[in-house]
């Protein structure tokens, strides 16, 4: 949604790696060159906002928050609720389909992100869903969206691939550091909020199937 407001408004907007060493050190060089970093957060929890304070815990988030909610009521006779509604209607209404499977075998996943990368040929269609770039930042990487092929943001060893598709919907596919979990993330957005919870529900489902195929590549469900 961060991302849909800056293209709309005109702000610059960036993607990071999760967690805050990255997006701490960012935020950093981009205020060495007269950047004015406005916001900065991670998917699962961590809001960093201003300079104050560069912290992840919501300290200044929570400060900030209360300061909005009462601006809101006293100036604008909202709720920060329909602040929320406000905002999904002009920028869209973006629900995600997260979860995981459980690994037995290294070489389960190894096999299906082997398949996945197809020797570098790069799967351009799950079904009827067209995909329009991949990222991959394993090892050396790859980004098709990029001029050279490869990726701007930090690779290693640990395997990650996002699928960009021309509806608009963002697919990442990566392991856990900690757990034998293959994670899976979907998100969309909706001019509807019943229509995106669908679509991406249903999409969800589709390419967990067809591009990770857990009844034959022995993945567990939780």
């Amino acid at each position: 949604m961060l991302k849909a407001m800056a293209v709309k408004e005109g702000f610059q907007f960036e993607d990071t790696m999760t967690g805050f060493k990255w997006m701490g050190s960012r935020t950093a060089e981009l205020h060495k060159e007269g950047v004015k970093v406005l916001f900065a957060y991670e998917q699962a929890i961590g809001f960093c906002l201003g300079t104050v304070v560069r912290d992840k815990d919501g300290v200044v988030a929570s400060a900030v928050f209360a300061e909005m909610a009462r601006y809101l009521w006293h100036e604008e006779q909202k709720t920060v609720a329909q602040q929320l509604e406000t905002l999904c209607q002009r920028y869209g209404y973006f629900e995600q389909y997260d979860g995981y499977l459980y690994w037995d075998e290294n070489s389960t996943v190894d096999a299906i992100f082997d398949r996945l990368r197809n020797n570098g040929n790069y799967w351009l269609r799950a079904g009827p869903y067209k995909i329009n770039n991949v990222r991959d930042l394993t090892d050396e990487g790859y980004d098709s969206s990029t001029p050279s092929g490869k990726p701007t943001l930090p690779t290693s060893k640990d395997n990650m691939l996002t699928y960009y598709f021309a509806n608009g919907c963002i697919a990442t596919f990566r392991l856990s550091g900690t757990e034998p979990k293959l994670k899976y993330y979907f998100e969309l957005s909706d001019s509807n909020p019943t229509d995106a919870r669908k679509r991406v529900k249903e999409m969800g489902e589709f390419l967990i199937q067809e591009m990770l195929q857990p009844e034959k590549n022995k993945l567990i469900t939780p």
